[in-house]
């Protein structure tokens, strides 16, 4: 599977997760690699660095598990 298949795919699967994801992960980040969870944390950079480190993968999708408590201004 090329590349950005595989990561399209991960992506989608955090997406159609997002509650279950949210009962363990709830305002984190998650790195999902093979439709597994493999990094989470507060930190994007940390996350993305772990999951590089335990995968061997350059690109992996970090998801935002994100409540829907947050207020952004622009």
């Amino acid at each position: 599977m090329k590349t950005k298949d595989r990561f399209l795919e991960d992506l989608d699967w955090a997406g159609e997760h997002h509650t279950q994801l949210l009962e363990k992960y709830r305002e984190e980040w998650v790195a999902v690699c093979d439709k597994q969870v493999v990094a989470h944390g507060i930190s994007i950079a940390e996350v993305r660095k772990s999951a590089q480190a335990k995968t061997g993968r350059k690109h992996i999708p970090v998801y935002f598990v994100e409540s829907g408590s947050n207020i952004y201004a622009g």
